[in-house]
């Protein structure tokens, strides 16, 4: 019997981070946007393997916090990793994007300052620098519950989670530039 080495779907992708670029919004609010080289086959796969696959990847499996964020085998974000599946990402347009991310570091925040006109024009450019036509852009639909119940702290599905008053996930797909986007918005 030939055997031969099986390769779990992110080792086949080499899914590998590249260095991360980051805006402070001010003394409570930081936008990181973590780009991510793979393999070009993976634009060819269905979501569903594509998130399996990102999900299970090591530049995948980190906890963020405002000021920082430290590697983690169970937790990314204010989640554990057995809590995200393929499912909680919606597909949403580039236009419906860029919108929703101007929006979400423009409106008030509870305890924050607003937002300076040169740091929303810092993260526009940035937005300008990740969406082009062959993108297709998504939102991890876990965080309008985190956001909503953080407050009130109802769940928190791990020991680090109230840490952050809002978190805020995007996946991006650039298949033009054979990247993978993670667009991170955290508030303390």
């Amino acid at each position: 019997m030939d055997t031969q080495k099986i390769l779990s779907l992110s080792e086949k992708f080499r899914l590998s981070k590249d260095k991360q670029f980051n805006i402070r919004l001010h003394d409570h609010g930081l936008l990181r946007l973590i780009p991510i080289s793979v393999d070009k086959e993976i634009f060819d796969v269905t979501d569903k393997i594509f998130f399996h696959t990102l999900i299970n990847s090591t530049p995948y499996r980190e906890m963020f916090f405002d000021h920082f964020s430290q590697k983690s085998d169970d937790k990314h974000g204010p989640f554990l990793l057995d809590s995200i599946n393929d499912e909680h990402f919606l597909k949403i347009s580039n236009v419906h994007f860029r919108e929703e991310i101007v929006q979400v570091v423009s409106s008030p925040k509870w305890s924050c300052p607003p937002i300076t006109k040169k740091k929303l024009s810092e993260v526009k450019e940035l937005l300008n620098f990740v969406v082009n036509s062959e993108c297709k852009s998504y939102f991890l639909e876990k965080c309008l519950t985190f956001n909503s119940s953080s407050q009130e702290a109802v769940v928190y599905e791990h020991e680090w989670s109230h840490s952050l008053t809002s978190y805020y996930e995007y996946v991006v797909k650039d298949k033009l530039n054979k990247k993978v986007f993670l667009l991170i918005i955290t508030y303390e």
